[in-house]
């Protein structure tokens, strides 16, 4: 869910004036139920700019969650995210372009970020350990070097988590998902 997109945020200048998110990219995250049986899941929408000032955005279409169950899909939206009132989630991030000048095809960089996710109506800010390397196309890729841990309670879903629960007749679902993303940037 969130989230990551922060990570976009990170390459920064590259001697090209704007980045963009591309295929392939990917924002994927684990739920758990029952305390034992874990499941992935993605989004199939995201969309992110990195500027050559440093400032990166990534929204997530939070209608595009893809659980590999229709109706799975539907009562997360409807129930968990709200995307009715809340249609996206958007993080954000600035980043010195100083750090990316000196990076060079095969180059990796490994790294911390901050990121402000916006999801539910709340903003959180949170750390992400990002690995970014360009490539020879000229593109970057970015990827977590370790789950990012978005907790529920931090963005008032807690509520929708336990219908969600209710719903599936479950005895408990976990309240905090750990993220994962590995975003491909080409200059625009």
């Amino acid at each position: 869910m969130r989230f990551l997109i922060l990570c976009s945020a990170l390459l920064a200048s590259l001697s090209h004036a704007d980045w963009k998110i591309t295929e392939p990219s990917s924002l994927t995250f684990l739920s758990t139920k029952n305390s034992d049986i874990t499941e992935v899941h993605h989004f199939r929408d995201i969309k992110g700019t990195l500027a050559d000032n440093g400032y990166a955005s990534m929204t997530i279409n939070l209608r595009s969650v893809d659980t590999g169950i229709e109706v799975r899909n539907e009562r997360m939206q409807s129930m968990l995210f709200e995307v009715s009132d809340f249609a996206e989630a958007k993080l954000t991030t600035n980043v010195d372009p100083v750090v990316m000048e000196k990076l060079e095809e095969g180059d990796l960089l490994k790294t911390e970020i901050r990121a402000k996710l916006s999801l539910h109506g709340e903003e959180v800010t949170f750390p992400a350990h990002v690995i970014v390397t360009p490539a020879s196309d000229g593109s970057l890729t970015v990827s977590s070097s370790e789950p990012v841990l978005i907790h529920a309670d931090q963005f008032g879903l807690v509520a929708g988590i336990n219908k969600l629960r209710d719903v599936a007749k479950l005895k408990h679902i976990a309240t905090v998902v750990p993220v994962s993303f590995t975003l491909t940037l080409k200059p625009e």
